[in-house]
């Protein structure tokens, strides 16, 4: 199997268990604060990454420090604007905005990678900012802050994105996570500790999973973005953005117009 083939599988499986993670977080986000939610997702995913890391004899300070280091700072400020955003929208609203980050990505990579842009990444992007425009105005749940908190995540996730490509296979993948899971423990505790909230005991298993999701989700990512062209993959996370609508109106009763679906489709198909 070739790398574009491999690089397909892998983000196909980042996406499910994104899905998954994304509807866990909705339903933790109305009792705890995003900083927790941070910590519980990250801590577990730092002490796996560890035992790897021991376990392989893997130098994490061999290659790349400072890259690894400020793309691990641009996905932790992605990830808690994303979390804050879904307390103001409806999860798959949340997710649709946040995933205008391909767009983001095409034209970052043109920017920092030097890829070629050609009339049908223009096409594309051009269709998928209006079905943004489409997914957030018909939602039943609209907000402003909410949805600049999304963008802003997606700006983000995108450099994020394009830093992982730029740090390319020359560094493991469970080093990348490592970097991005320590920095999201370090910052998640810090302000945890400043503005803790109790939590019930019925949630501490949700939490507990979001690390081990999490671990997952970020390396299969990962490794789907080192061998393969970001152009290519990045659009397949799309398909996120249908998985959590279904997980919401099944699990938390949420609902979508007939629009904003129409809005959603277009933005997969694009």
């Amino acid at each position: 199997m070739n790398d574009s083939k491999k690089a397909v599988i892998y983000i196909l499986i980042s996406v499910i268990t994104f899905s998954i993670l994304n509807y866990l977080i909705k339903i933790l986000s109305s009792n705890v604060n995003s900083y927790q939610i941070l910590l519980f997702r990250s801590f577990p995913m730092l002490i796996i990454c560890v035992f790897f890391i021991f376990k392989r004899k893997i130098n994490v300070f061999k290659r790349k420090k400072s890259i690894l280091v400020f793309r691990s700072i641009i996905g932790v400020l992605s990830l808690l604007f994303f979390y804050e955003s879904i307390k103001y929208l409806d999860i798959g609203v949340a997710v649709s905005i946040r995933y205008i980050s391909p767009v983001f990505a095409i034209f970052m990579a043109v920017l920092i990678l030097k890829n070629n842009l050609n009339s049908l990444n223009i096409f594309t992007s051009i269709t998928s900012i209006v079905a943004i425009v489409i997914i957030s105005s018909f939602s039943a749940n609209i907000n402003l802050l909410g949805i600049f908190l999304a963008l802003f995540s997606a700006l983000l996730l995108s450099l994020s994105w394009v830093l992982i490509s730029k740090i390319g296979s020359s560094v493991t993948p469970i080093v990348v996570v490592f970097y991005l899971s320590f920095f999201c423990t370090l910052i998640g505790m810090i302000f945890s500790f400043y503005y803790w909230e109790t939590i019930e005991y019925n949630l501490v298993p949700k939490l507990m999973s979001l690390g081990i999701l999490g671990y997952i989700a970020q390396l299969y990512l990962t490794k789907s973005f080192q061998i393969g062209n970001p152009k290519k993959i990045a659009p397949f996370r799309y398909f996120e953005i249908l998985m959590t609508m279904i997980l919401g109106v099944i699990f938390i009763n949420e609902s979508y117009s007939f629009v904003t679906i129409f809005g959603t489709f277009i933005l997969i198909i694009s």
